[in-house]
């Protein structure tokens, strides 16, 4: 159900288990809330932007959220693709401010398709980890393969690479989780998606992230309290 986002982190084995159908006869209304930050340096100085994700096991109509102090803004999600079990709001490159996001609790607010409402909680915890910096990018356009490096980032929970169509679009590629912060990437990699053919002359956005989780013990996928994320483009 995560795979829009996390980008395809291919960590969030099936945590909710969802309809086939949007059938909800005696299905009880289950979600998650997941805030977490996403940090990257712009212009050299190291920026902050919230991103919001909410899955469910049944389809959804609408979805906000906002932290639990009542002057904070409340903030819509949108509908992930044709997926109405996965919303989520990601921030644009005006998004950034060299001012980090407020811990605390978020609450979000859910509303399925049959008009049942739920409010799960996610709380953004004060840790954070370092910006991630790609120290080697080379891609060979013939053999279509990248040979990645990049910094060490201290406390990070793993590293992850993957290619998509744009930033937080369709995910052609994701890695399985990292330890070692190098990578050499090719077509015959494990991650790619089989139900996408990559397309000639096509630009494509390489994101390199570092992720701690809120519980370092539990890496569901799910629960991120911050991504620190680096991109380069590729031309296929």
């Amino acid at each position: 159900m995560k795979s829009k986002f996390i980008l395809g982190l291919g960590i969030s084995l099936g945590v909710l288990s969802a309809c086939d159908n949007n059938d909800s006869f005696n299905v009880e209304f289950d979600a998650v809330g997941d805030i977490y930050v996403r940090c990257q340096k712009i212009d050299n100085v190291v920026k902050y932007a919230p991103v919001y994700y909410a899955y469910s096991n049944i389809f959804m109509s609408e979805a906000e959220v906002a932290h639990s102090d009542e002057n904070s803004p409340v903030v819509t999600l949108s509908k992930i693709g044709e997926n109405a079990r996965s919303f989520a709001s990601t921030p644009a490159i005006e998004d950034f401010s060299a001012t980090d996001i407020n811990n605390g609790n978020y609450e979000f607010n859910l509303i399925s398709t049959d008009l049942d409402s739920l409010r799960v909680t996610d709380k953004l915890l004060e840790e954070r980890i370092d910006p991630i910096e790609i120290t080697k990018f080379e891609y060979d356009a013939e053999k279509h393969e990248i040979d990645i490096a990049w910094n060490t980032v201290e406390n990070r929970d793993i590293y992850h690479i993957t290619i998509a169509t744009e930033i937080d679009g369709r995910i052609v590629f994701s890695s399985e989780r990292l330890n070692e912060n190098k990578l050499i990437l090719k077509e015959t990699s494990r991650g790619w998606d089989s139900n996408y053919a990559m397309k000639a002359g096509t630009t494509y956005t390489v994101s390199v992230s570092a992720y701690k989780f809120e519980n370092s013990n539990q890496q569901s996928g799910y629960h991120i309290n911050q991504e620190s994320v680096e991109y380069r483009e590729i031309e296929w």
